[in-house]
């Protein structure tokens, strides 16, 4: 049996070498993740949130007044008690918990809800930790949070562009409507 003309041109070595250069750049693409923010400080980000928008989820479709307590719990673990006003005057809440599984970068938490566990990463921050965008590394859900009720329109408009620039589709973002004043 004679030989295909490609075995001819490219020995099996070679062809082993092509197609795990080719899996390589294919699973590469697919494993672009997001940028996280450089020396995010855990300590800075606890405290109280507003949620200014987000891609919504089942669960959250119907909320408004959402907001989110962070409490440092050790150097790279955060407690979160998540809450949201639903129609007819009901509220649901749950808890989580975030870890940093690298304490290098905190920036990179996975939190941790009963059994189902997600990335939950810190895309961007101001100086003052007053406003935080985060995003899943499968760009599939993203928060624009605020320590106020309300977000001033430029950081908003920031805040788009940064996901934008890292691969979301904020098309699908849904401002939170919040009754609430600031504290």
């Amino acid at each position: 049996m004679r030989p295909s003309r490609t075995a001819r041109i490219f020995p099996s070595a070679c062809r082993l070498g092509l197609l795990a250069l080719a899996t390589l750049v294919f699973t590469g693409c697919s494993q672009n993740d997001p940028s996280v923010v450089r020396n995010f400080e855990l300590d800075r980000f606890q405290g109280h949130w507003f949620e200014i928008a987000r891609i919504a989820r089942d669960y959250d479709s119907l909320c408004s007044d959402t907001t989110a307590d962070y409490r440092q719990t050790g150097p790279s673990e955060l407690d979160m008690q998540y809450r949201c006003a639903l129609p007819g005057g009901t509220t649901q809440e749950f808890h989580a918990t975030a870890r940093a599984d690298d304490p290098s970068v905190p920036a990179k938490l996975t939190m941790q809800l009963g059994a189902d566990a997600g990335g939950y990463w810190v895309l961007d921050v101001d100086q003052g930790y007053d406003y935080v965008l985060v995003g899943q590394p499968s760009r599939t859900m993203l928060w624009i949070l605020s320590r106020a009720s309300t977000l001033a329109p430029a950081i908003y408009q920031h805040a788009l562009s940064v996901a934008t620039q890292q691969g979301f589709d904020t098309s699908q973002l849904s401002k939170t409507p919040q009754s609430a004043t600031s504290p």
